[in-house]
């Protein structure tokens, strides 16, 4: 259960604004000498079984945000990253973070495992209010000390607005120097077609994840609970482009699975449905669906990890926090459509620049038609299929509801 969920009340601008999502800018996580960066999908939900590895590993999770040691081993077989859970170290959903209780035994928990291929880093906390960060700060520092390159995991809640910025984000990055920054949204409701409140939440991320060079990872909706409605793919699709139009490093997924969490005392919600993996541990049709979204992502993600972020902006309805086109803007609009977010990216290798297009409407397709202010030599598509840089096939390139296309400029 997340806690963000217990206090959506209060944090709500517009019905369903917040609820779970992580993240924007800079470069991905320093991997160990011995690894490869690579572009996380996780799953966040806890494992008990490795026939539920298996099953995400299958539908392209890359990395899941519960382990137990005793999971690691399942973990490694089935290629998947691990953010270590020791019940020692992570308290309870709704009780505070205890540096002593967690560093009395993280030396311990980190010689016994950290040589383990699968370990990616190690839980701490999920959505801590501020009073905690002091706690977290020394828990983070002990974890990079005794375990470099690998993530002292912390999850943000989500929120939005000036306050948000100087009272959340800016301490949680003085106090606690994480090495990622990741918060949740939840932006699909059953009585509200997309809540604007993840546009301007991301937007505060992205901007606080630029000042500080740190990459952001966003965890986005994927299961059906409380008010919160059965993703369709354009659900799915609007909320994972949508952060990659903002420079998002990493995607998370709450819940994989639909049944409570095993871990932190979490209640059953009770109406958790068609997550990917159902009650009864079997694909659903999200499954499919994610499955899908995840191999175009990781067709994308070599390109992606290399992007930073210059803009951001909305054509069409312009959501809180954000602005819309500007003299500066590559772009001057689009020949088709009426609703789209645009991000902006350099290449960190050859300074080349970028375009990500996404089309907002959920419901219809849009033809994928920009008017750039100088106009490029040449236009190039990254293939979500092959992965594959191909000639831009205007005017005739069309996104599905939610889809997006990363242009690349000449």
């Amino acid at each position: 259960m997340k806690l963000n969920d217990c206090l959506a009340t209060w944090r709500r601008s517009i019905p369903i604004v917040c609820c779970v999502f992580a993240l924007a800018a800079g470069s991905a996580q320093a991997p160990a000498e011995d690894e490869k960066p690579f572009f996380p999908l996780l799953a966040w939900d806890d494992v008990r079984s490795e026939d539920t590895v298996k099953k995400m590993a299958e539908g392209g999770i890359n990395a899941i945000a519960f382990v137990p040691a005793r999971m690691l081993d399942a973990c490694a077989k089935h290629n998947v990253k691990a953010i270590v859970y020791d019940d020692r170290v992570t308290p309870a959903w709704d009780k505070p973070f205890d540096s002593k209780r967690a560093n009395d035994v993280l030396p311990e928990i980190i010689k016994q495992l950290n040589g383990h291929p699968a370990v990616y880093g190690y839980h701490l906390k999920d959505e801590p209010d501020g009073g905690q960060f002091p706690e977290l700060g020394k828990s983070v520092e002990l974890v990079r000390k005794l375990a470099p390159g690998k993530w002292p995991y912390i999850n943000l809640t989500p929120g939005m607005g000036d306050g948000y910025v100087k009272d959340h984000l800016e301490p949680f990055v003085k106090t606690c120097n994480p090495t990622i920054l990741s918060y949740d949204n939840y932006a699909i409701g059953e009585k509200v077609a997309f809540s604007y409140g993840f546009w301007a939440n991301i937007f505060d991320v992205r901007s606080v994840a630029l000042k500080h060079d740190l990459p952001f990872h966003a965890i986005v909706l994927t299961a059906a609970h409380w008010n919160y409605r059965v993703p369709s793919a354009a659900d799915l699709r609007i909320q994972v482009y949508g952060a990659l139009a903002y420079g998002a490093k990493g995607i998370g997924y709450y819940k994989y699975c639909s049944e409570p969490l095993s871990v932190l005392d979490a209640p059953d919600l009770g109406n958790f449905r068609q997550a990917p993996l159902d009650e009864f541990g079997e694909k659903t049709v999200t499954w499919e669906h994610l499955r899908n979204l995840n191999r175009q992502v990781q067709n994308l993600a070599p390109t992606l990890l290399k992007l930073r972020s210059d803009d951001v902006y909305h054509i069409g309805e312009i959501p809180e926090r954000n602005h819309g086109m500007s003299e500066q803007s590559l772009l001057a609009g689009l020949d088709s459509g009426v609703a789209f977010v645009i991000g902006e990216f350099t290449h960190a290798d050859d300074q080349s620049r970028w375009v990500m297009v996404v089309n907002k409407n959920l419901t219809e397709s849009a033809f994928c038609r920009p008017k750039f202010r100088t106009t490029p030599k040449s236009i190039g598509y990254l293939s979500p299929v092959t992965g594959e840089l191909k000639p831009f096939p205007a005017p005739w390139y069309a996104l599905a509801p939610g889809q997006g296309v990363l242009l690349r400029l000449d």
